[in-house]
């Protein structure tokens, strides 16, 4: 399989998963999928190196460190994201949609590193020494901000809870 092949199949395969990783990061699916497009084009020069080693992995970390920018460019210009969410078809849909919207808002409240390795660990299923090396810090300071962020969601999600039963 030739360069161009290899990197539409990868792709076709695993962008809906980038953009879901940088949904949950950003809290927007159109600045989500700018970003992972934006990533993609700049891997494409290199894929014959990257795609050798953990493909995966390498763009999952390209793509958190472009949310930590834009999360970055964002603030210095004061501006906040967007919630689009996709259209929801009848039944079950708007069940999911609810719990979508509540799990980006209570990812929202948190520091865009705490968010960041909450998204890593439990939601693209990576150990503890896996967000430390994608991050550049140790597994104990894994640890203590998951730990931390896990503690403010609980804290976000109870509130989300009293305001449905009441």
């Amino acid at each position: 399989m030739n360069t161009d092949e290899s990197f539409a199949a990868f792709v076709t395969a695993r962008s809906g998963r980038l953009i879901a990783h940088a949904e949950l990061l950003c809290g927007s699916r159109e600045q989500a999928r700018d970003i992972v497009q934006t990533v993609l084009m700049r891997a494409y020069p290199r894929w014959r190196r990257i795609e050798h080693e953990d493909p995966y992995g390498y763009l999952c970390r390209a793509v958190t460190n472009a949310v930590t920018d834009w999360w970055r460019l964002a603030h210095r210009r004061r501006e906040q994201p967007v919630d689009v969410l996709p259209e929801t078809s009848a039944g079950d849909g708007t069940a999911r949609a609810d719990d979508r919207h509540t799990l980006i808002g209570a990812l929202a409240r948190l520091t865009p590193r705490e968010r960041a390795i909450v998204v890593l660990r439990y939601l693209d299923d990576r150990k503890e020494s896996e967000v430390a090396d994608m991050l550049g810090i140790s597994a104990g300071t894994v640890k203590s901000l998951c730990h931390r962020a896990l503690g403010k969601m609980r804290i976000s999600l109870g509130e989300v809870e009293v305001e449905r039963s009441a």
